[in-house]
């Protein structure tokens, strides 16, 4: 019986420490979503903030990684474009030729960052398609991608650019 009750609490505790684990696998989820450097307005976004600039959502968004793994379909994101939100709080350069030296660099809560040109999203069709989301089929997204994520929409692998748990959004002036 003794043998038993000490099996017994083994297999809790060891599901205990699995769980525990798994919670501190997780990228901590950000409330926020701020947008600086190279920007006229300094900006930091709740929720509501980008739920009132919203207007662009994503249907049927075919993942695909680097490797050409197929990772599966999400449906139905809902958000801004990053060019919307990169206007909201405007670019600063000091000579209009500047705009071209601009970076955008997306930074997720588990350092991961990806990078995109001022040309890709201001200069491009593509940039139109790149979505700061919230929402997965009209349910706003949780700890699975974070409060907040980025899609590349018209990305041949949209895998590689897609950060979830988005937290940060860095405008930075390029120089040689």
């Amino acid at each position: 019986m003794m043998r038993l009750f000490r099996l017994g609490l083994s297999l809790l505790l060891f599901s205990l420490a699995l769980v525990v684990q798994a919670q501190a696998d997780q990228p901590r989820m950000s409330e926020t979503l701020s947008v600086f450097g190279a920007v006229k307005q300094e900006k930091t976004f709740s929720l509501n903030d980008l739920k009132q600039l919203a207007g662009l959502q994503l249907h049927a968004v075919e993942v695909m990684c680097m490797s050409g793994a197929n990772k599966g379909q999400m449906e139905n994101l809902s958000g801004v474009a990053l060019k919307t939100l990169l206007e909201h709080v405007g670019l600063k350069v000091d000579r209009g030729k500047d705009f071209r030296k601009l970076a955008i660099i997306a930074y997720a809560t588990d350092d991961y960052w990806v990078t995109y040109s001022w040309g890709e999203i201001f200069n491009q069709a593509n940039g139109d398609q790149v979505l700061v989301y919230f929402a997965k089929d009209e349910v706003e997204l949780g700890s699975e991608d974070g409060r907040f994520a980025l899609m590349p929409g018209n990305d041949v692998s949209k895998g590689g650019r897609q950060v979830k748990w988005l937290e940060r959004i860095e405008v930075r002036l390029l120089a040689p």
